[in-house]
């Protein structure tokens, strides 16, 4: 049987490997992510600097509601070869590596739903902010 996960190279020499989790777990960590971050404030004239995407790794990592949900994703993820529980970041050295565990098994849950989206809505972002900004 083939693995068709992807292989992440951890901070500490772990090695992470990522599946995509069922449909309804993704969903929800999906909606839990768009809920917190609609907090952010985004000016179309305003660029995506820093602090903006500062805000938004804070936010993921900080919210009680993603975590939750990203646990439920992790739970099919292996960390050197094992199933991810919370006893995998037990030892000092593994902890560096749960901020990275965090956005690669985010990434892998949350990107499928936003593919096409920004294809689909760039057009309008393109009209909203040359109105906003005319020549």
């Amino acid at each position: 049987m083939k693995d068709d996960r992807r292989v992440v190279k951890l901070p500490s020499g772990a090695e992470l490997k990522v599946s995509m989790a069922p449909f309804a777990d993704s969903k929800d960590l999906y909606q839990a992510f768009l809920t917190e971050c609609s907090v952010l404030n985004f000016d179309g004239a305003q660029e995506m600097d820093f602090n903006f995407f500062k805000d938004i790794f804070c936010i993921g990592l900080s919210s009680k509601l993603i975590e939750e949900k990203l646990w439920v994703c992790m739970g099919r993820c292996l960390y050197n070869g094992v199933r991810i529980t919370p006893d995998t970041f037990e030892p000092a050295k593994a902890r560096d590596d749960y901020g990275t565990v965090m956005i690669e098994i985010a990434k892998e849950n949350i990107e499928p739903f936003t593919k096409s989206l920004y294809a689909q809505y760039s057009h309008i972002i393109g009209e909203l902010l040359n109105k906003e900004n005319p020549k």
